[in-house]
């Protein structure tokens, strides 16, 4: 297990353009070739490279598990072709048909559980609790909507942005049912998703981390 540091397309904001789970990442076309074996060898998963929605935003844009991949419903034919491509039939596609389409900052996932985001239309939150397979729940972090970008989960651990009070780092941790701990990214950044790609088996951070926020990372996401 192995923490590194690189850029996506010249910025320190990983978690924006790229997508990691316990078994592939998606980056964005035009990712350089040693950019991609750096995510690829860290973290030991698939790669596909694609955009979404015609956008290089792809951690913005959809949000994943190791058997569920939900991508906005502008989405294109030829993107989830990419996908298919490389990752087959070991990952189920969901569309999910809102107004709302950036999916990384609505929803936060892991494979034993998700939080949404209440700003979600009833019938796509219903969609979405169906679909998964995993307790679900339908929520809020800090006031805000945007529970996707102020926590960031693998299969072993949670990183939450660092004014979320006791009560709500517990409730993540209990949907999530993993270990939770606060964490700023690039050099103070609150919300860890922003500048993170990690799973059970490494990290890839932004490139502006400092040594503190590496630590952090390690021992909440990666330490036995």
């Amino acid at each position: 297990m192995d923490i590194a540091k690189t850029t996506i397309l010249g910025n320190s904001s990983l978690g924006i353009f790229a997508l990691s789970t316990e078994n592939f990442s998606i980056v964005p076309q035009g990712t350089k070739e040693n950019r991609i074996e750096l995510i690829q060898n860290t973290l030991g998963t698939k790669i596909v490279q694609t955009t979404i929605a015609s956008s290089v935003l792809v951690g913005t844009l959809s949000v994943g598990n190791s058997k569920s991949l939900l991508l906005p419903q502008n989405v294109t034919h030829k993107e989830k072709q990419q996908i298919v491509e490389v990752l087959g039939d070991e990952i189920e596609i969901i569309e999910v048909k809102s107004k709302y389409t950036a999916l990384g900052n609505l929803i936060v996932m892991n494979d034993k559980g998700a939080i949404i985001s209440e700003m979600f239309e009833k019938n796509i939150r219903d969609q979405i609790q169906d679909s998964l397979g995993i307790e679900t729940i339908v929520g809020s972090m800090l006031g805000s909507p945007l529970v996707g970008s102020i926590v960031m989960s693998t299969n072993s651990g949670a990183l939450v942005h660092p004014l979320l009070s006791e009560e709500e780092i517990s409730e993540v941790s209990s949907i999530l049912k993993v270990r939770t701990d606060v964490c700023t990214i690039n050099r103070g950044i609150p919300y860890p998703r922003v500048g993170i790609l990690s799973n059970t088996k490494g990290a890839v951070i932004g490139s502006d981390s400092t040594g503190p926020e590496s630590m952090r990372i390690f021992e909440v996401l990666l330490a036995l």
